[in-house]
């Protein structure tokens, strides 16, 4: 279908983007914060100015040093424990 129309099946570029049989990882950097956060996509909303994206198995890194910030917890062996990010506050995403 996109290479006859030109366009994808999905409504929604984010289901364009992730891998959603192997997992994808993401690297979420935010507005005016000295760290990002790194963790496994879970799931996303769209919502108009309320939309967001839920990471598990997370961390919060510096982004000078990519070192677990100022101490906090690391949950990356924790697939139970989520974040949640409104897409509002984010500054941009690396998807690897």
């Amino acid at each position: 279908m996109l290479k006859v129309l030109h366009k994808s099946p999905n409504d929604d570029i984010w289901r364009d983007i992730f891998n959603y049989n192997q997992g994808s990882n993401l690297k979420v950097y935010l507005k005016d914060k000295p760290y990002y956060i790194i963790g496994h996509y879970k799931l996303h909303e769209e919502k108009e100015n309320n939309s967001w994206f839920a990471l598990s198995a997370y961390s919060k890194m510096d982004k000078l040093t990519n070192q677990n910030y100022n101490n906090e917890p690391d949950y990356s062996d924790r697939e139970d424990i989520i974040i949640a990010v409104r897409l509002s506050d984010m500054e941009h995403i690396e998807i690897f």
